[in-house]
């Protein structure tokens, strides 16, 4: 069987700052048609960044689920942006470090089911400190964890954010080979 659905007309339902939201007509392998609702996002760069035994972390306020978040450094690619160059300026703007080494280890899609966002995730490493300069409507503070302390957050639930919750845990095997 082939996996495969044609897209047979597309709407736009929502226009936002950050997603628009299409509906789908599609056809199905078996010939049938069924309706998909997608988020569009243009992705996200996320640092893992690795200083000695240590990663720096960013805390900050979600209001989805109304909770502050102990987060990988992030940020959303600007239209055609190579995203090296955007996990380059987002660890720099909300950490104040600049990496000396950037190297890609993974790609996420964190919500496959309705929306394609993909995550491009780098190992930032050979770290030189700098000053921070986040945005004007980003609350927000780094803080140095130990490796080990990052991990036994996500086994605590401390740490729930699936982007930081994957980086820590492949950035941890790829360090201890």
């Amino acid at each position: 069987m082939e996996y495969y659905e044609k897209t047979i007309s597309t709407e736009l339902k929502y226009k936002g700052n950050i997603i628009d939201v299409e509906k789908l007509i599609v056809e199905l392998p078996n010939g049938k048609h069924a309706s998909r609702d997608i988020v569009r996002n243009a992705g996200a760069s996320v640092v893992v960044p690795i200083l000695d035994d240590e990663i720096i972390l960013v805390q900050q306020f979600r209001k989805p689920p109304e909770k502050v978040f102990i987060e990988l450094p992030a940020g959303k690619l600007e239209v055609g942006e190579d995203p090296a160059v955007c996990a380059a300026r987002e660890l720099k703007e909300e950490t104040g470090y600049s990496a000396g080494k950037l190297v890609k280890i993974l790609e996420l899609y964190p919500a496959p089911a309705f929306a394609d966002e993909v995550l491009h995730i780098y190992l930032a490493t050979e770290l030189t400190k700098g000053e921070a300069t986040p945005d004007e409507d980003e609350f927000i503070s780094a803080k140095a964890y130990k490796l080990e302390e990052a991990l036994s957050m996500i086994d605590n639930g401390i740490i729930k954010d699936s982007k930081t919750v994957a980086g820590i845990l492949f950035a941890s095997r790829l360090l201890s080979k």
